[in-house]
């Protein structure tokens, strides 16, 4: 097929730079693909103008991709996989050379037309096209194509920021070959990383379907009860498994012109007559309310213009506050916290906390009610219009609005049956589909089963979620492959001799639990034939460190010879599994930080997600890594030079030492090779669910290799005192500059006296025990002062850095 090539050998061309365009193409250089970027020549900007002033906004978008927050690029240098242009000088040479070629200019359909006609002269015959229109119908572009151009025009509706919105819907009109939405279908999901749902060419597709017509019941419920902005933003969050954004923070960050351009193309799409075929029963609501055309008309967009719903001020001692539009007064205040004392008691799994809130007495369950029964009904009645199956709805709003359960998830946490008769009781009729699954018993739900393993009704019957191929899923293994648990992590068998250790400790941290099954599992697992043991998870992190109220604690309470313990037992845990007989693989993604960046370390293998947030910053509490976080430095900094320049390690150990001082954590798995944390060798998977099954299969790799562990006597080279002392002045430097505390020079000093093996007189050779013997005994004395003590509860209680 067309994409079904490694990425660095397919060319794309991205039409229209602005923040959409520019985002694809960033996204699509990160996967490793050749891309042009095209936009139009600025006005009044003459045929023979230096190309420079022709390609103006294409050179403008890739000048700012860089700065981009968050970033677009996994890596700075990536941008120079994208090539600027534009439409008049580049569309037919570009085009000419692309295997799929990405449309994002501006939402008009007779614009749209234009371009694909240009498009389709100069496209291969096999060159995908794609639309990123979020509103227009795919088949309303197709008809102006040539027929063999229409059966390759597909909808491609990325969300915004491209790189970091997990959701992708596919879009195929009634002209579309079912080779192509295959195709790309694949292309996305294994290249791109993203999470494909498959659309009807319906309105606004699935994501935003939903999405605006939760948040005009929102606002319809806000308006009825006045709620204010705060209380909203409280409700729609962790009680009903939603960020902690709410809802009108949301909307500031995604722009309040793009909410107020998709109720107005809904309400222009969408009929209220229930006759017609493109009925919808939000359509009266299909309209902006007046405390957003207020906002609107005043051009306060939300964080793209300093201020929406909220605004960023400051108060007469200049101080940084939030204020907040009274949707009342149309004016903006102080912030008001919002009371509901009823929300004490939600509490428990996620879905539990959703059971309760649902049923709450006051005004908080009034409010979920009022939103979420009419969502159910809703969501319930396009199931077969929009989608097939109520999971491509969840699927989409969890990938594209950051939701911890969809519509039909939420419902099944509250309960089908009593929420057809809160509706009944509220005035409204349950959808057929709902009756339909009421059918099937009392106590019928949408989905039966677990995830990798499960069925989902689909207004009829019931039919297969299948799982993709290639692709793991760790529910589907439990808890029938449990071989071993705790309170905080389990082994789980995977298959093919392939076991998992999973952390499940609160924010997957390096608790006694943890540290403890990673101790017993080398040998519980040689007894039982087990040929490799991958350490990761599907959770929202993989780990953000050790224990730092346990660590506190002991320290508080001069307990040494306990933290000592502990300390030791972490870094013979991890260097057993290092040099072990069974070959490791760990899995890091999200959030790797500290002890979680170096159980990475000791690996054999790394198959890290591309979105991977690494780094050794146990500066911020005032200590320095003791779980071999500096021995590995060292190490690899030995094993680098010993590749080059064998004893020359000043370099390599200055570029891990830098990252470590300095507390830096990677914005992507790219970024963390550049510090050392992932070598050359190590892997990257762009989807998140697949770096498990990545992993695995790398762990058979190994296994099959006739492995053999490294040696744990293994000499490594260390710099001594006058690299140690090149180091210090470096550190000093940052001091007498302001940009290091006096305690941070400390900490520094420590770790410069670990890397260079105790600031022996010369340079030489050191064991991996006698730099783990170094480091514990610099954490405990670090331990032992006021000033990380200080550091160490500040980030308890606040849950940021103290610097001191």
């Amino acid at each position: 097929m067309t994409l079904n090539r490694p990425p660095h050998q397919l060319v794309a061309t991205v039409l229209g730079a602005g923040t959409m365009g520019a985002g694809i193409a960033a996204h699509l250089a990160n996967a490793g693909i050749r891309t042009y970027l095209l936009d139009i020549v600025p006005r009044g900007v003459d045929a023979d103008a230096p190309k420079a002033a022709r390609n103006k906004l294409a050179l403008g978008a890739l000048k700012a991709l860089p700065k981009a927050k968050p970033p677009a690029l996994m890596h700075k240098d990536f941008v120079a996989r994208i090539t600027p242009g534009n439409f008049e000088d580049d569309l037919a040479k570009a085009v000419g050379q692309s295997d799929i070629v990405i449309e994002a200019i501006v939402e008009r359909l007779d614009i749209k037309q234009s371009v694909f006609k240009q498009v389709a002269a100069a496209a291969q015959d096999h060159t995908i096209l794609a639309t990123n229109t979020s509103g227009i119908p795919i088949g309303d572009i197709a008809e102006a194509l040539p027929e063999g151009a229409r059966e390759r025009l597909l909808g491609l509706h990325f969300f915004n920021p491209p790189r970091w919105m997990h959701l992708l819907e596919v879009i195929p009109s009634k002209y579309t070959a079912q080779r192509y939405v295959d195709d790309v279908a694949r292309f996305s999901d294994r290249v791109l990383g993203k999470g494909v749902v498959l659309c009807r060419d319906t309105p606004n597709f699935i994501g935003n379907r939903i999405g605006i017509g939760e948040m005009l019941l929102t606002f319809a419920a806000t308006a009825e009860g006045k709620y204010t902005i705060e209380e909203v933003d409280a409700l729609n969050s962790k009680p009903i498994g939603r960020p902690k954004t709410g809802s009108y923070r949301l909307g500031d960050m995604v722009g309040l012109d793009v909410a107020g351009h998709v109720i107005r193309n809904l309400r222009d799409a969408l009929s209220g007559e229930p006759a017609a075929d493109n009925y919808d029963p939000l359509y009266d609501k299909m309209q902006i309310s007046p405390a957003l055309q207020t906002l609107l008309d005043n051009n306060w967009l939300g964080d793209k213009s300093g201020q929406g719903f909220y605004k960023k001020s400051k108060d007469e001692q200049g101080n940084r506050v939030i204020l907040s539009f009274d949707l009342q007064t149309r004016e903006y205040r102080p912030r008001i916290e919002p009371e509901f004392p009823e929300l004490k008691g939600v509490r428990g799994s996620a879905s539990a906390m959703v059971h309760k809130a649902m049923r709450l007495e006051g005004r908080a369950g009034e409010f979920y009610r009022k939103v979420y029964l009419p969502l159910f009904n809703y969501s319930a009645t396009l199931t077969g219009k929009i989608c097939d199956t109520p999971k491509q709805i969840d699927d989409a709003m969890k990938w594209g609005y950051g939701w911890g359960m969809g519509p039909f998830e939420l419902m099944d946490a509250a309960g089908p049956a009593w929420c057809a008769a809160q509706m009944r009781e509220m005035g409204i009729e349950p959808a057929p589909e709902i009756t339909k699954l009421l059918a099937q018993g009392d106590d019928a739900t949408w989905y039966k089963g677990r995830p990798g393993n499960q069925q989902v009704f689909d207004g009829a019957a019931y039919v297969d979620v299948p799982t993709p191929a290639g692709m793991l899923i760790l529910d589907a293994h439990k808890p029938d492959g449990e071989i071993h648990s705790n309170s905080s992590a389990a082994l789980i068998d995977i298959g093919d001799g392939i076991a998992l250790l999973e952390f499940r400790s609160k924010a997957n941290v390096l608790d006694e639990g943890v540290v403890k099954l990673m101790a017993e599992a080398p040998e519980l697992l040689s007894e039982r034939g087990f040929v490799g043991l991958v350490i990761g998870s599907q959770d929202d992190h993989f780990c953000r460190g050790a224990n730092l109220l346990q660590i506190g604690m002991a320290a508080m309470q001069k307990k040494w010879d306990e933290l000592d313990l502990a300390v030791n037992t972490l870094q013979q845990t991890l260097m057993n599994l290092r040099h072990g007989a069974l070959p490791v693989v760990v899995a890091p993604y999200g959030q790797t930080l500290g002890g979680g960046c170096e159980v990475s370390l000791h690996a054999d293998h790394i198959q890290a997600s591309a979105d991977l947030f690494m780094g050794l910053v146990e500066i911020a509490v005032g200590v320095l890594p003791a779980g071999g976080g500096m021995k590995e430095i060292a190490r690899r900094a030995s094993a680098h030079a010993d590749q080059l320049k064998p004893g020359e390690v000043f370099d390599w150990v200055r570029r891990g030492f830098e990252a470590a001082a300095t507390g830096n954590v990677s914005m992507s798995a790219f970024e963390a090779r550049g510090t050392g944390w992932l070598r050359p060798s190590d892997g990257i998977t762009f989807h998140k669910m697949r770096v498990v099954a990545d992993a695995k299969q790398a762990a058979l790799a190994l296994a099959a290799g006739n492995y053999v562990p490294p040696d744990r006597n293994e000499p490594i080279h260390v710099m001594g005192a006058p690299g140690g002392a090149n180091l210090m002045l470096g550190i000093h430097e940052f001091g007498w500059g302001g940009f290091a505390s006096e305690h941070d020079q400390l900490i520094g000093s420590k770790m410069i006296h670990v890397l260079s093996g105790g600031m022996k007189p010369t340079a030489g050779t050191v064991t991996a025990q006698q730099l783990l013997d170094l480091e514990r005994e610099a954490f405990l004395s670090l331990c032992g002062t006021q000033k990380t003590l200080e550091r160490i509860q500040y980030m308890l209680d606040k849950r940021k850095p103290l610097r001191n």
